[in-house]
């Protein structure tokens, strides 16, 4: 037999081997008029290095159209800094080949920077604590800019409030493009207008109408985000008018959501923040320590930094490129006029370094940060291309990017086979919270490995892209090693440390670390498979520290959660929501550990169609039931099959040290020990003491949106259109819930809420309230005309633990009103009168009063009627289901919803 020494050299001279190097220089004092052939500038001052990437790349582009350049080349670059404001743009006659590269690189022992920003200085001092100087080229419109870095550091775009966020009391709309729309449709434009309370309001109330014209205002709204200009403000009605795209009716702005305004001069009163007034003058307010004589101060100019344009559908690539050793920092990124519509992981905002049609570009040991946009795209038709060992940091958007959101049709275009290795991603989504650390989308047999991706408002890693069963390349992926922690910060929703989209066959998420994980409401979980996640396998990942479960699925099919250590989240541990007839994962040899006194389970987890075997579970907080059963009579039912309920011998988990003893009963049952410490960057001590230096703030809880007091007679609101404040769900088909003229209690409007036969859930159409309410006493009425054959429940709910629980509950059905044990009959076509009360917090009982009244007849009171699950703590839901399958309709009027602190 040949040995494995003989075959490794063979093998080895098999390779291709380079040709001997061109060597071309670049240098801070170098001239693009100059051949680059020297390091220094020669005594004559004639010759030496270039001044530019783009003087190499246009040198090079003459020695290869002279036929003089056959060889490897390398482009290297001497220490300083370089300014650019347009991009080092390659195109296929840029290319290199396997046998003769194309390098651009630093010197030995060097660290160039590029900057595509401008140094500002000149500042002197002002008033209230600021400092100001004045930008000429802002002054003659020749030049804006939305980011500032001073000392290196990005600077805070003066806004309000300084900390945390403002909530909608309401918001409108109104369609411009004359389209109806269905309950999915939205409109091309459309008009919001938003209603606050008048304390928020005060924060831009004297604003001029030149001043409002470059306020932004940014919401929050679950996975999105929107960025938009103001048209104007009404001092009266404390509202605001902006324009844009519709809103999405899957995630609407709605009453509570989170905002602020930024940019305008009277926001700027923290230390750290900056204003740029349309004048040229530029503010300042200095940190502590920060010397303004001295500080460096520089505003962005260039949008990109390296575009790599290969023409894949052509079959003309860009080839055998790489950047070694290179810093680049500074890019710009400006609103638009009409503003960022919301796009979930900002899939429409582009990166500074973007690449198409390549093969075999490489990104290594580079530093890439201080954008407005997503760091680094390999968008259209890539191949084989590497980021490695770069710290990609302070982005406005996102880190890396892989792949497209839709799927090219010709397969030249499509993306697939890059690597993202050990490399550090962190502190982004500073204008764009809802992008991702490493998005891939459409595209398969990629690896992300070793990486530190962490301080995110969204999502960590994100893969797939296609919602449900249909056609997906995001196939074999292979996400392995990496460290991902702090994300979301309370700021966004629906998010995971790594979330995945529709069939992924083979793809593997193994021996990760998700930690501090934590979501404005829902959907702060480790592991999550959202909608049609299929055939991916969970494996040796440690998961801890989440909010709202470790493990969640949506809906999927055939995935498999095995060997993972899966500890204390925050509301509950596992989720399961769909309910589908196949397979929709297998659960098998994890550990599931808590301190806390949260539930196990969470949603459908019990119902859905699944596989669970040879877990151990165990509470160190609270007793274990398994959807309200002990896990023996679990077990008789056919479910979670040789797991135990057992103490697992963690090493020290309170300073999360997952390490099992020796005598740990899930090593028994044949779980196999993986070593967490191996996730992350690895390398020279430098690079791991690099990730490990930054050490995160503790989580600091948004204080509770400030109660609403709903009072709504529906007068406001123009005949056929939806009501303010409630979030709707209707299917458009023959349902609806409008405000109409044909009836009222009072007044002369009420609400037809009209149900209709076919409707795919019998649920709809139902709309409700989020009024955010914990301690006081709660007062609620309002009047219903009802038919024969109205289906209606009304309910109080508690979704602030995942699961829902509920305290009023009303049902109507063949004309009788139900409460709890007892019934009343109630006439049709009448106005029917309701009030109702219940403590919560300090004020509960745990029970709740009724009052009925119906003209012609004695008030019939329900008395101290108990809630209707003792677990019920904030009433976050107030709502009405039409539960009818026929055609029926029932009126609301006088709405109210109150409550007093005590």
């Amino acid at each position: 037999m040949i040995s494995r020494a003989i075959l490794f050299i063979l093998f080895a001279i098999s390779l291709p081997i380079p040709a001997h190097a061109l060597d071309l220089y670049v240098a801070p004092d170098g001239n693009d008029a100059w051949s680059g052939r020297l390091a220094r500038p020669n005594k004559a001052c004639n010759d030496g290095p270039l001044a530019s990437l783009n003087g190499s790349r246009d040198a090079l582009r003459k020695l290869r159209a002279a036929g003089q350049l056959k060889e490897a080349v390398r482009v290297i670059v001497a220490s300083g800094r370089y300014t650019f404001t347009e991009p080092l743009l390659l195109g296929p006659e840029d290319s290199g080949s396997a046998q003769a590269p194309v390098s651009f690189e630093a010197a030995k022992g060097a660290r160039p920077v590029f900057s595509g920003g401008r140094v500002i200085g000149g500042f002197e001092r002002g008033e209230n604590g600021l400092w100001k100087t004045r930008v000429a080229d802002v002054a003659a419109g020749k030049w804006y800019f939305e980011q500032l870095f001073v000392n290196g550091r990005r600077a805070t775009r003066a806004r309000t409030p300084n900390k945390f966020w403002f909530h909608m009391l309401d918001v409108q709309e109104e369609k411009l493009d004359g389209s109806a729309g269905g309950p999915k449709s939205r409109a091309k434009s459309a008009r919001q207008t938003v209603r606050m309370r008048a304390e928020e309001f005060a924060a831009i109330a004297k604003l001029s109408p030149q001043e409002l014209k470059d306020v932004n205002l940014v919401v929050y709204h679950n996975w999105d985000n929107t960025r938009r200009f103001l048209d104007s403000v009404d001092p009266q009605e404390k509202t605001l008018v902006t324009t844009g795209g519709g809103m999405k009716p899957w995630n609407p702005w709605r009453r509570n959501n989170p905002f602020v305004f930024e940019n305008f001069l009277a926001a700027l009163d923290a230390p750290g923040e900056w204003y740029l007034a349309r004048d040229g003058t530029l503010y300042y307010k200095p940190r502590p320590g920060e010397n303004m004589k001295r500080t460096e101060v520089v505003a962005p100019v260039a949008e990109k930094f390296i575009v790599i344009a290969g023409d894949a559908a052509a079959g003309k690539f860009v080839e055998h490129v790489s950047f070694r050793g290179l810093t680049f920092h500074h890019g710009q990124w400006l609103t638009p006029e009409g503003g960022f519509e919301p796009m979930q992981a900002a899939a429409g905002i582009e990166a500074v370094v973007q690449v198409d049609g390549a093969r075999h570009v490489t990104l290594e040991d580079c530093d890439i940060g201080h954008v407005g946009t997503y760091v680094v795209w390999f968008r259209k038709g890539c191949r084989e291309c590497v980021i490695r060992h770069c710290h990609v940091h302070d982005f406005g958007a996102g880190g890396v990017r892989v792949g497209e959101t839709g799927i090219a049709k010709n397969e030249a275009e499509r993306t697939s086979h890059v690597t993202v290795d050990n490399n550090i991603i962190r502190h982004g989504g500073y204008i764009f919270p809802c992008a991702v650390g490493v998005w891939v989308g459409q595209s398969g047999d990629n690896q992300v490995t070793h990486n530190e991706i962490a301080d995110l408002f969204y999502t960590g890693i994100s893969t797939g892209w296609t919602w449900g069963y249909g056609e997906c390349l995001a196939k074999r992926n292979k996400i392995e090693f990496n460290h991902v922690h702090h994300l979301g910060w309370g700021l966004l929703s629906d998010m995971g440390g790594i979330y995945t989209l529709g069939p992924s066959q083979g793809t593997r998420v193994a021996n990760n670390v998700f930690h501090d994980i934590y979501a404005y409401s829902y959907g702060g979980w480790g592991l999550y498979t959202d909608e049609g996640s299929t055939g991916i396998l969970f494996e040796n990942n440690l998961v801890y520290d989440t909010k709202t479960g470790s493990f969640h699925q949506h809906y999927g099919r055939e995935n498999i959660v095995r060997n993972n250590i899966l500890a204390n989240s925050c509301q509950h541990q596992l989720q399961a929501t769909r309910l589908e007839e196949h397979l929709s994962f297998t659960f098998e040899n994890n550990i599931v550990f808590w301190t806390n006194n949260s539930p196990l389970f969470a949603s459908n987890w019990g119902k859905v169609q699944q596989v669970s075997r040879s877990n151990c579970y165990w509470s160190a907080g609270s007793k274990i039931d398994f959807a309200g059963k002990p896990l023996a009579d679990w077990q008789k039912a056919g479910k979670d099959t040789a797991s135990v309920v057992a103490d697992p011998l963690f090493v020290a988990p309170r300073k999360n040290d997952f390490r099992l003893r020796p005598a740990s009963p899930a090593l028994k049952m044949g779980f196999k020990p993986f070593d967490p410490s191996k996730a992350g960057v690895y390398g020279d001590r430098a690079w791991v003491a690099k990730a490990k230096r930054v050490t995160y703030p503790a989580l600091e809880l948004p204080p509770e949106p400030p109660p609403i007091q709903i009072s709504d007679g529906f007068e406001r609101t123009a005949v056929g259109k939806p009501p303010g404040g409630a979030t709707l769900r209707t299917e458009n088909k023959g349902d609806s819930i409008l405000v109409t003229n044909e009836t009222a209690a009072a007044g002369k409007h009420s609400l037809k809420i009209t149900d209709a036969p076919g409707l795919s859930a019998a649920h709809n159409p139902h709309f409700y309230y989020q009024p955010s309410f914990t301690n006081g006493v709660v007062s609620n009425s309002f009047d219903l005309r009802i038919e024969k054959a109205s289906m209606i429940d009304f309910e109080w709910r508690d979704w602030s633990a995942g699961d829902y629980h509920t305290a009023i509950h009303l049902r109507i059905r063949d004309g009788r009103l139900q409460v709890g044990e007892s019934t009343m009959e109630l006439p049709a076509d009448q106005w029917i009168h309701f009030e109702m009360t219940a403590g919560l917090g300090k004020a509960s009982t745990g029970k709740w009063s009724l009052t009925v009244r119906v003209a012609g007849q004695q008030p019939r009171e329900f008395k101290d009627q108990p809630f209707a699950k003792p677990q019920f703590k904030k009433l976050t839901w107030v709502g009405f289901t039409s539960n009818a399958t026929c055609k029926t309709v029932f009126y609301l009027d006088d709405f109210n919803l109150n409550i007093k602190q005590k």
